[in-house]
């Protein structure tokens, strides 16, 4: 954060002419330090053996798009080797690109397109108005595209178990074929493990409002760390950060509130699924978002 040194008061006038003209200028210094440093893609024409800046841009977005971690990108950062690459395959066929895993034209429009629709304000604009809430990125592969489907869907889960470690860790492993976009740990944290431009696989067979739809390609999915038997209360943390949480992605998406549903809502046949929990309180989150 800039602190600025406060200004001369010579006279009345000078005063004056400060205290109003002040909230402008703190107001578009913050819009200017926030442009510079957003996240943007940077220009086409990149492929495997190339180094520099660029490529460590193009490797900034690919992990914040969840399709390299921190650590891969720590291991070559500037350096378009063969981790590079595969990401940017991944992210070609997810965006429907040829997957050469040449970081060219098409490939640079879609991840400026995908990281304008991720990126967040820093402060609310008006009041009531949400803002992303921190989150811990930890990318699981456990994912694939959402073929032009819009998201206009929030599913909430249970884990199953207390141990949030465990958790992320199986929703992380390939061999799970299960997935959510966020976790929330009984602490509060959250953890994201696939972008929300990506089907993350959560809802299995399901419907919505009745009527038989592929959910996982419509929706954000959203897992509790909470053993399900509802006798296990959903901490404080928890409905912190999940208020915040949902909050900002119905804003964001335009989810209606009848959308915003549990499992147990989607899930072919009735009865398949159970969460979130008994014990878990609706209208303690349809209240802190507005609902």
């Amino acid at each position: 954060m800039t602190v600025r040194a406060q200004p001369s008061r010579a006279t009345a006038t000078a005063t004056a002419n400060i205290a109003a003209t002040a909230p402008r200028t703190a107001a578009a210094s913050k819009r200017t330090a926030a442009a510079s440093t957003a996240l943007t893609a940077p220009p086409a024409g990149l492929g495997k053996g190339d180094s520099g800046a660029k490529v460590k841009q193009l490797q900034q977005g690919l992990v914040k798009l969840g399709y390299m971690t921190q650590a891969q990108m720590n291991t070559g950062a500037g350096s378009f080797g063969p981790q590079t690459e595969t990401a940017v395959k991944k992210f070609q066929t997810d965006h429907q690109v040829p997957a050469t895993g040449y970081y060219g034209d098409q490939t640079a429009a879609a991840l400026k397109k995908a990281l304008t629709k991720v990126s967040t304000p820093t402060t609310p604009t008006q009041p009531g108005k949400f803002t992303k809430p921190a989150v811990i990125s930890a990318p699981s592969p456990n994912s694939d595209s959402r073929d032009g489907a819009d998201i206009d869907t929030i599913v909430l889960h249970h884990t199953g178990s207390n141990n949030g470690a465990g958790d992320l860790a199986w929703m992380r492993n390939p061999d799970s074929k299960v997935s959510a976009h966020y976790m929330l740990d009984r602490d509060g944290k959250i953890y994201q493990l696939v972008g929300d431009t990506k089907r993350a696989w959560h809802a299995g067979k399901s419907e919505l409002h009745g009527v038989p739809t592929d959910v996982n390609a419509r929706s954000i999915g959203i897992e509790m760390v909470n053993d399900g038997s509802g006798k296990t209360a959903f901490t404080e943390a928890q409905y912190k950060s999940l208020t915040k949480l949902v909050g900002y992605l119905k804003q964001e998406y335009d989810v209606p509130m009848k959308n915003i549903l549990g499992h147990k809502d989607v899930a072919v046949p009735k009865g398949r699924k159970d969460d979130p929990a008994s014990n878990f309180d609706w209208a303690r989150l349809r209240k802190g978002i507005g609902g």
